[in-house]
């Protein structure tokens, strides 16, 4: 190929090129760089690796517990340091308030764990108060509980003793038992199985005979003139005629 075939070769015109320029964007320079530091990641690989692989679920589980154990003293302080309809009362609209709680999160997808965690703290700091507020009253009214259920055992000796059997057949070896009125002593005799002795009276509640076996069982109770109902409070023993009556008549004269 010779020069003047070269020459020939170029193409005709001004000189300029069809279509091999780079023409740059209206308004600007046709390139904006983007920085450096945001295409590289905004946390160490290895920190947050430890983050969620190790202290996330270390500490999840503690947590919950130390959550849950805080939740179920305080509500059980409150529960305490009231009546029993009062009680019932507060139990029923708490369970209310976390069954809506907990329907109205399901139904909400886009709600965010921040709005999520506060509605959590709320309540825990709710029956916090509850129970804080509540602590005297509450171990107040477990102590007057316990005072009125438990029995208290007469001192001095008794006046006379009841041998009681509990027999393998559920029964008793007698329907009624007569002695006299004063302090006496029920000896409870077990007879094969696992048998209790209760009174069905206000006044001696909280007395409890038990025995297992051929195990031997005693207890003091002050009787006044009348009849009293005794009977086995294992389950089903009653009904199967585990009972029966102890009739105290007037004190003797020496």
């Amino acid at each position: 190929m010779t020069t003047t075939d070269i020459e020939k070769a170029e193409p005709e015109g001004d000189g300029e090129g069809t279509g091999t320029d780079i023409v740059p964007a209206e308004g600007g320079s046709g390139f904006t760089p983007v920085p450096s530091a945001v295409l590289e990641p905004s946390e160490d690989p290895r920190t947050e690796a430890l983050r969620t692989r190790l202290l996330l679920p270390l500490l999840l589980p503690i947590v919950s517990a130390l959550a849950i154990a805080f939740y179920a003293i305080n509500l059980s302080r409150a529960l305490l340091a009231g009546s029993a309809t009062g009680a019932l009362i507060v139990a029923s609209v708490l369970t209310l308030v976390v069954l809506f709680g907990a329907a109205w999160i399901s139904s909400q997808p886009n709600l965010s764990t921040g709005a999520l965690v506060v509605s959590v703290v709320v309540l825990l700091f709710t029956v916090g108060a509850a129970g804080l507020t509540t602590i005297g009253a509450a171990e107040g009214g477990h102590s007057e509980g316990e005072e009125a259920a438990g029995f208290v055992p007469p001192k001095g000796p008794a006046v006379a003793t009841i041998e009681i059997d509990a027999l393998a057949s559920l029964k008793f070896q007698a329907s009624d038992f007569p002695t006299t009125a004063g302090i006496n002593e029920i000896t409870y005799v077990g007879k094969g199985g696992t048998h209790t002795l209760v009174f069905e009276e206000a006044e001696f509640r909280g007395f409890k005979l038990a025995v297992n076996g051929d195990e031997v069982d005693s207890g003091k109770v002050e009787f006044e003139p009348g009849v009293y109902t005794i009977f086995c409070d294992v389950p089903g023993h009653r009904a199967a005629g585990m009972e029966g009556t102890i009739t105290v008549g007037d004190a003797l004269t020496p």
